[in-house]
């Protein structure tokens, strides 16, 4: 059967006019750029938590960036704004362009998509629901980040574990403890950097990689299950900490005093 609909668009793809070459350069071009600023934008996520990144690249990008007009923020906007703003600008020409290819290029398209379609096969796995073995690929892949992030900090810090001050007043394993918490909270900022790409109504990036906004809820529903999982576990370590360390109410005080009772409330009531 798949045979016989690969010879059907191959002879459709004869009798078709041909696409407008330059039309066809442009869009390759601007998808090249594309996924060029988006494997970088991926590498920085895998950089950051390094000590290469956090000891020597980010004082001198920090100092570049720190303009009158967006202050210390200039380099987070820089990393983790911009590249997605520029991916969307460029998105939108590309899509604006495809409106305009002839249908043998949709014929061609369909060919390449054959040749992928084992890995857009469903499976069940439980817990997931049916998913196709790209999303389950891309999902180990998520979580690989998330383990590489959490470790790396980790190394990071109980490396420097002496330049905490809770290191001068605590135990070396208190101290610890306090560290983890942390961490763990960082990793979980990486789960809300992306948690509403998948939801975003008219976005000119899911589109991109043949993604819908109402079919990329179930990603929205993953990241949001990994944020509060982390999170949940970032706060019981800290009052955990603050009770052993007989700073409970200082903690909480603390804590609420830099994020807000009703931010903090708010989280641990969903």
């Amino acid at each position: 059967e798949r045979e016989r609909e690969r010879e059907r668009d191959r002879v459709a793809m004869k009798r078709s006019p041909p696409i407008h070459g330059g039309t066809k350069a442009i869009r390759a071009g601007i998808m090249a750029s594309i996924m060029v600023v988006f494997v970088g934008y991926l590498l920085m996520w895998v950089i950051m938590p390094t000590s290469v990144y956090r000891q020597t690249w980010s004082p001198k990008l920090l100092a570049k960036t720190n303009s009158t007009y967006f202050g210390r923020q200039g380099l987070t906007i820089l990393l983790y704004t911009f590249p997605i703003l520029f991916i969307s600008a460029l998105g939108c020409v590309y899509l604006h362009l495809g409106k305009k290819v002839s249908d043998n290029y949709n014929m061609e398209s369909n060919l390449r998509k054959h040749e992928f379609s084992s890995w857009k096969r469903p499976v069940i796995i439980k817990g997931l629901g049916i998913v196709s073995w790209t999303e389950l690929a891309f999902l180990i892949m998520f979580i690989a980040l998330l383990v590489w992030t959490f470790s790396s900090f980790l190394h990071l810090f109980f490396s420097r574990i002496t330049e905490f001050p809770m290191a001068r007043e605590d135990k070396v394993w208190e101290a610890k403890m306090d560290i983890v918490a942390l961490t763990l909270g960082i990793v979980g900022n990486v789960c809300l950097a992306f948690l509403f790409f998948p939801v975003t109504r008219g976005s000119s990036v899911l589109p991109l990689f043949g993604l819908t906004s109402e079919g990329s809820i179930k990603y929205h529903i993953w990241l949001g299950h990994m944020a509060m999982t982390l999170f949940t576990a970032h706060g019981l370590l800290y009052f955990i900490y603050w009770a052993l360390t007989h700073r409970l109410s200082e903690g909480q005080l603390r804590y609420y005093h830099k994020f807000g009772s009703f931010t903090v409330l708010s989280s641990w009531a969903a």
